[in-house]
């Protein structure tokens, strides 16, 4: 028995099958691919002569023209990992997710700081999702956050990167490698010290809460995460009241022009370190049920404190990492300024966070 070509069913050995019906269907897809290969020549010949020899898409100097915009004669690259109009690079890039702090091409030359309002262009509904996730915006703002207070501990606060440090008062440059003087085993110029005051707050706002002290970042960066929940576990384990989980960071931002940013806004007369949420969620695998519910107490935080500041409040971020942030029922990482900003300026943030915070516990 053979196979037939056409219908694909089979005949005996020296049948007579008519074939016709076959070979025209074949000149039909020849004469079909003759043309298509003809117009795919003849496209490629108008771009070459269109494009002066193919090189149309570069510029007068024979690079790739970048996209962006032109200000005093020059073109800055397009602003795809960059804070909006800031010409900052965005936190994405830096040290909680990255685990590591940017550095300048000459990292012993010193780094100027410069001050910067880190504000949205898009309003204050905007979140800069970077994860896969959507949500409902009016949803987030009508959750119920709060819950119902006692006596036992409702909020824990820790430092994941415990050794994250401020600039000095007043500090124009930051002199050495950033990734070293950025980083302090003082308490009293790192993260450890802002987390005290907002324990503070929150319990004079009536609101029990613990301040871990541990240093998860003694090893270094890396792995700090791991251990930082051991933490977690440690105190949900010993006090099941636990409800909420700050992870209290300073950022690290660097502009194109290697410049540190101090991120910075003033309420009478005083400086005040402005502050970010970081909203994890299970985009990367991990599973995370509840991270619109913190995402919706990162919202109604924000929404507290640029009601009383105005521009205290960077946009919220939204990603795929969950840093940590499945273990509790609500968990916020705060960025409360930066490492060019001073420790004295993150603290006023810390009250006016702590305030807000307490609030938003207690319910309207």
């Amino acid at each position: 028995m053979e196979k037939h070509p056409v219908k694909r069913d089979f005949v005996s050995a020296g049948e007579s099958v008519s074939l016709s019906e076959y070979y025209r269907k074949r000149k039909r897809f020849f004469a079909v691919f003759l043309i298509c290969a003809a117009m795919l020549v003849a496209g490629f010949a108008v771009s070459y002569a269109w494009g002066e020899g193919g090189s149309a898409w570069k510029d007068r100097d024979g690079a790739p023209p970048e996209t962006g915009s032109e200000e005093n004669g020059t073109t800055e690259p397009a602003p795809s990992d960059r804070t909006e109009d800031t010409g900052a690079l965005s936190e994405s890039a830096l040290s909680t997710e990255s685990e590591g702090e940017a550095v300048p091409d000459d990292p012993t030359a010193g780094t100027p700081i410069l001050s910067m309002t880190l504000s949205s262009p898009h309003g204050e509904t905007y979140i800069n999702n970077e994860s896969i996730q959507a949500y409902d915006y009016r949803a987030l703002l009508e959750a119920d956050v709060s819950c119902e207070i006692g006596e036992a501990p409702l909020v824990l606060i820790l430092h994941t990167h415990t050794s994250e440090g401020y600039a000095k008062e007043g500090s124009a440059l930051i002199e050495g490698i950033l990734g070293e003087v950025t980083y302090t085993k003082d308490p009293a110029q790192s993260v450890l010290s802002v987390g005290e005051v907002l324990c503070h707050t929150l319990k004079e706002n009536g609101i029990s809460a613990i301040h871990c002290r541990t240093v998860h970042d003694a090893e270094g960066l890396k792995g700090a995460y791991a251990t930082a929940a051991e933490s977690v576990r440690f105190f949900l384990s010993h006090y099941p009241s636990i409800m909420y989980v700050i992870d209290l960071h300073r950022d690290a931002i660097l502009t194109s022009e290697g410049e540190y940013v101090r991120a910075v806004t003033y309420a009478n007369g005083e400086a005040l370190a402005q502050v970010m949420a970081v909203v994890g969620s299970d985009g990367n695998g991990t599973k995370h049920e509840r991270w619109k519910e913190s995402l919706a107490l990162a919202e109604q935080l924000c929404r507290s404190l640029n009601a009383d500041v105005p521009t205290l409040c960077r946009p919220t971020v939204l990603r795929n990492a969950s840093y940590n942030q499945e273990l509790s029922p609500y968990s916020l990482l705060l960025e409360i300024g930066t490492g060019g900003n001073s420790v004295e300026e993150a603290k006023r943030s810390a009250v006016l966070v702590g305030k807000a915070l307490a609030t938003l516990i207690r319910g309207r």
